[in-house]
């Protein structure tokens, strides 16, 4: 049978990768007429994430089945492979905007299953709650490659999450790792006061405005509240040696976050912003991955 360590990283990376590709497919209430008629455009950056979702679902959920030599329920590779497959059919032109939401439910569930199906039990709260705080910062930072209503309302629910999973995280951390997360959710509140407030009177002209520019310095606050909580994390013994060389990874992905952010208030290269937040996606996997593994070793 597979090493539970490795079984544990490539449910991670599925998890993670799913995750990615429901975001990809939750609806764009701003096109409510396409969406009646069945029609639809994707942008490059979503196709690109839906590949890169579904080429690295795909390679864990072959490795995990040559791992446990197939025992793996099979209802839950039915519900998976059917989300997949229906993901993967929602690359080509024409295909009804229905089969998106199809696919996106399937993911869901998948996902859900995903825990109890595989085995998987964390040695710690904390590796609990780094586990739900990788997928959340995914759901969280993918509104900047696809800036739907409904992705900023994922956004918001996953900052929620968010605060819960610090709780779990921080249970067994050392005093510095304690410090670095009180810092972040210091900075995850920043931002959900921040949405709230834009939502309610952003569509105001002239105090829209005014809010705009205090949210704007409120989120470049939260931005180096939330980079010194790394920096904290990058002394934490709890996590080890793999997860302190996690946390840095994590504040790299800030810094691309921040000038996709920048690029893609600038007209026609919004394209190499959403890029940019993909890269980052890369290294908050990578991040919270070896935070993970530390505290599981």
């Amino acid at each position: 049978m597979m090493e539970e360590t490795i079984k544990k990283n490539y449910f991670v990376q599925l998890q993670f990768c799913a995750l990615l590709l429901a975001c990809s497919l939750l609806p764009d209430f701003g096109s409510v007429i396409s969406s009646a008629i069945g029609l639809g455009g994707l942008s490059i950056t979503v196709i690109i994430a839906r590949v890169i979702g579904l080429a690295g679902a795909g390679w864990a959920c072959f490795k995990l089945y040559d791992g446990m030599k197939g025992q793996i329920p099979v209802p839950y590779l039915c519900v998976l492979g059917g989300a997949l497959g229906l993901t993967l059919i929602t690359l080509f032109p024409g295909t009804p905007i229905w089969l998106d939401y199809i696919a996106m439910i399937l993911m869901f569930v998948a996902i859900y299953m995903g825990k109890d199906s595989l085995g998987i039990n964390w040695k710690t709260e904390s590796a609990q709650g780094a586990y739900l705080i990788l997928l959340t910062t995914l759901v969280h930072f993918y509104y900047n490659i696809d800036g739907k209503i409904s992705t900023a309302i994922a956004g918001l629910v996953a900052l929620i999450i968010f605060m819960i999973a610090l709780g779990k995280f921080g249970r067994s951390l050392d005093a510095a790792g304690q410090s670095g997360v009180s810092k972040l959710k210091i900075a995850a509140w920043i931002g959900i006061v921040g949405f709230v407030i834009k939502v309610l009177l952003g569509w105001i002209p002239l105090i829209g405005l005014v809010l705009g520019i205090i949210i704007g310095i409120a989120n470049i606050i939260a931005f180096i509240i939330e980079f010194i909580g790394y920096g904290n994390l990058k002394r934490c013994a709890t996590v080890g040696l793999e997860g302190q060389a996690g946390a840095g990874k994590l504040r790299t992905s800030m810094i691309l976050v921040i000038v996709a952010f920048i690029i893609g208030l600038i007209p026609f290269i919004g394209l190499v912003g959403g890029l940019l937040t993909i890269i980052a996606l890369w290294f908050v996997f990578k991040g919270w991955g070896m935070i993970l593994r530390g505290l599981e070793s």
